[in-house]
């Protein structure tokens, strides 16, 4: 026969009902295997909740600020178009067939 978890006499934990209903609430006399699914989730860490918006927002803030208020010490690169980046890295090349026609 069957032995299900119960703390008190009327409830078991597979959610079953009956008079002959064999219960125990040592765990480990239980053969039910719901009952034993129900005591498994409930050694298990519980559920986290997820965050809430205004929790989410206000960690995004938190880092934005913490971004912003770092100093800035380095000089930023100036800012070169494509062109004159390109050129610059031909520059670098040895030899001086590396550069367009009309640069040299």
């Amino acid at each position: 026969m069957v032995t299900h978890y119960s703390t008190s006499p009327e409830i078991v934990a597979c959610g079953r009902t009956g008079s002959s209903l064999n219960g125990t609430s040592d765990a480990t006399q239980v053969s039910c295997k719901l009952c034993l699914r129900t005591l498994e989730k409930k050694t298990d860490e519980p559920i986290r909740k997820t965050p809430s918006l205004a929790e989410l927002r206000a960690a995004a803030k938190a880092a934005k600020t913490a971004v912003v208020v770092t100093p800035e010490t380095a000089k930023p690169a100036p800012i070169l178009t494509a062109r004159a980046e390109w050129q610059r890295r031909l520059e670098q090349l040895p030899g001086r067939n590396r550069l367009p026609r009309g640069l040299q």
